[in-house]
């Protein structure tokens, strides 16, 4: 059951320190003098609050870029499980919302040990967002610019003081440990909680209809034409998977240090790339680059909801401000839902 508390900004920064003591404490950070990641904070200070909606998605947290697996010598196999305890602050609504779904993907019909692992000893306080990025399209996805679900701890910024928001059993913990520092709330911050929401989604640039985009793709009024020009612009890169926070594709490899010793891996990998559905006998099913964005696009937002009910996007940008070749989420969907000339 959702619990709403005040907290004081002056308070905030000990409320951290005191949380960082029992786990490691991941926020975003700010990196020379432009860029904003998500890293382990050493100096509670240092945390970059008034950072854009954009920066790297926590994924790398649960299902990191690199990761071992297991070692093995002579017949037998040690498994590695990372067991962290992490605390991971300032991401956004959106990003909530992409794990809640990754959590099914790797934990609903087959249940993937390492990433659990990872998400047991994970809790997250999020931001709602008070200014949205030009990029962002959350808003009409159900996704963001705030929750009334899935989330650990909501924290909406009312000026002087934070909102607090609670939804779990993790979430009320971190709570109740320090619960000195918090106060009941007033009519006045729900009034102001409410004018803020309302402002944050007068804000939004982007209105994306993806259902739109859905029953076009699925009324077959998106021909191979469409896809085929869209792999003109396509460098490639492998960007808008890499960045989306939704994307799991990963290959498994062997590094392999003698004879009868080694370390089972598993790396981020693309459906992008035309390796990645190579097949034994050097047989390539996705050799066009046309035929790869189409199943890109197909996963998003027609395998996706058929399988969880929900679209595999949740309208963070990241891929906007990502692809080289402007051929974003936002940007084809639109460009599907509007009836571009391509596509007939």
């Amino acid at each position: 059951m959702k619990n709403v508390l005040i907290i004081d900004k002056n308070y905030l920064p000990y409320w951290l320190r005191q949380l960082r003591k029992t786990m490691t404490l991941i926020a975003p950070l700010r990196a020379g003098n432009e860029d904003v990641i998500l890293n382990v904070i050493e100096n509670i200070h240092e945390i970059e609050l008034n950072c854009p909606a954009s920066i790297p998605s926590p994924k790398e947290f649960l299902f990191p870029q690199k990761e071992d697996m297991f070692k093995f010598s002579a017949g037998t196999t040690d498994v590695l499980k990372d067991d962290t305890r992490r605390l991971i602050f300032g991401v956004r609504s959106c990003d909530i919302s992409a794990i809640a779904l990754l959590d099914r993907f790797f934990g609903e019909h087959f249940t993937d040990d390492y990433y659990m692992s990872r998400r047991k000893n994970s809790i997250f306080i999020s931001m709602v967002c008070n200014d949205p990025d030009p990029t962002c399209f959350c808003l009409g996805l159900g996704t963001g610019p705030s929750l009334k679900s899935t989330f650990d701890i909501q924290l909406t910024d009312l000026g002087d003081r934070y909102m607090v928001e609670t939804a779990s059993k993790q979430g009320a913990t971190l709570i109740k440990r320090h619960i000195y520092l918090f106060a009941q709330p007033k009519k006045s911050d729900y009034e102001d909680q409410y004018e803020i929401l309302l402002s944050a989604q007068a804000k939004f640039e982007k209105r994306i209809n993806l259902e739109s985009a859905r029953q076009k793709i699925l009324g077959e009024r998106i021909s191979d034409r469409f896809w085929d020009w869209m792999s003109k612009k396509c460098f490639e890169c492998g960007g808008c998977v890499y960045a989306c926070p939704l994307c799991t594709c990963f290959n498994v490899l062997d590094n392999v240090e003698s004879e009868n010793h080694g370390t089972r891996l598993r790396v981020w990998d693309t459906c992008m790339f035309k390796g990645f559905t190579r097949m034994a006998g050097n047989i390539w099913p996705s050799e066009k680059k046309g035929t790869r964005i189409k199943q890109w696009y197909f996963h998003k937002l027609i395998y996706y909801p058929e399988h969880f009910g929900k679209f595999g996007c949740v309208g963070c940008g990241r891929c906007t401000i990502t692809c080289p070749g402007h051929i974003d989420m936002a940007t084809i969907a639109h460009k599907i839902d509007i009836g571009d000339r391509r596509s007939r």
